[in-house]
C-alpha cells in the first residue's frame, strides 16, 4: 500500500482596496470612516482576510495591511495607505463690540479691545485680527480669524466705537475797557477774539456778547465745541 499525502503550499492570491483620503470625524481629530474590503482567492477554498487597521484613524497617513490565510496557514499580504484630513473649520467667538475713547490730547485711541477665543477639533487654532495700532475716531470693524494647523480658517467681527469725550481748550480775550460809541451810551467797540484747540480738530468759538455793550461792566461768556459736542466756557 501507498500513502500519497497531499499538502498545499499556494499562498493566496490578495488584492487590497485602494488608497483613500477621508476626513476627521465631526468634532475629532480621527476618523472612523470605512476604507473599504480586501479581496482574495485560494486554490483550496476561501482565504481568511484580516487586517491590523486601528479603530480609529489618527490625522495624516496610516499604511493598513491586509492578509489572506488559507485552510493551510499560507498567506498573503498588500498594504493601503489611509490618509486622514482635518477639512472641518475652527469655532471661534468675538469680543463683545465696545466703545471707547479717545487718548489724552489725540483723536484716536489705543485702548484694549478684548480677545476673541476660538476651538478646534485639532488642537489650539491661532487667533489673529486686522485691528489697526490705533482706531480713529467713529466705529471700525475688526474681522478675528482663527486658523487651525490645517488652515481651515473661522472668521467673526467686532464693531469697536472710538467716541470723543474730551473737551476743548478756549483761552479767552483779556479784559478790555472801551468806550462808548460817539452821541451814544453804549459801545461796538471790538473787544478782542478767544482762541481754542481741541484734539479733534478746530473747535467753532461763539460768545454771547450784545451787538452794543451797555455802559458799566459785561460779562462776556466764550464757548468753544468740538465736532463731538463737547464744550468749554
Amino acid at each position: 500500500a501507498q500513502i500519497v499525502t497531499v499538502v498545499d503550499a499556494e499562498n493566496p492570491v490578495i488584492t487590497c482596496p485602494t488608497d483613500i483620503t477621508i476626513n476627521t470625524d465631526a468634532g475629532l481629530c480621527t476618523s472612523t470612516s470605512a476604507i473599504g474590503t480586501a479581496t482574495a482567492t485560494d486554490n483550496c477554498g476561501v482565504p481568511t482576510i484580516t487586517n491590523d487597521a486601528p479603530a480609529v484613524f489618527p490625522i495624516g497617513n496610516t499604511t493598513v495591511t491586509w492578509t489572506a490565510t488559507d485552510a493551510a496557514g499560507n498567506t498573503a499580504t498588500c498594504t493601503q495607505v489611509i490618509t486622514v484630513e482635518d477639512a472641518e473649520n475652527p469655532v471661534i467667538t468675538c469680543p463683545t463690540d465696545i466703545t471707547i475713547n479717545t487718548d489724552a490730547g489725540l483723536c484716536t485711541s489705543t485702548a484694549t479691545i478684548g480677545t476673541a477665543t476660538a476651538t478646534d477639533n485639532c488642537g489650539v487654532p491661532t487667533v489673529t485680527n486686522n485691528a489697526p495700532a490705533s482706531f480713529p475716531i467713529g466705529n471700525t470693524t475688526v474681522t478675528w480669524t482663527a486658523t487651525d494647523a490645517a488652515g481651515n480658517t473661522a472668521t467673526c467681527t467686532q464693531v469697536v466705537t472710538v467716541v470723543d469725550a474730551q473737551n476743548p481748550v478756549i483761552i479767552c480775550p483779556v479784559d478790555v475797557t472801551i468806550f462808548t460809541d460817539a452821541g451814544d451810551c453804549t459801545s461796538s467797540a471790538p473787544f478782542g477774539v478767544a482762541t481754542a484747540t481741541d484734539n479733534c480738530g478746530i473747535p467753532t468759538i461763539s460768545n454771547d456778547a450784545p451787538a452794543n455793550f451797555p455802559f458799566g461792566n459785561n460779562i462776556v461768556t466764550w464757548t468753544a465745541t468740538d465736532a463731538a459736542g463737547n464744550t468749554t466756557t
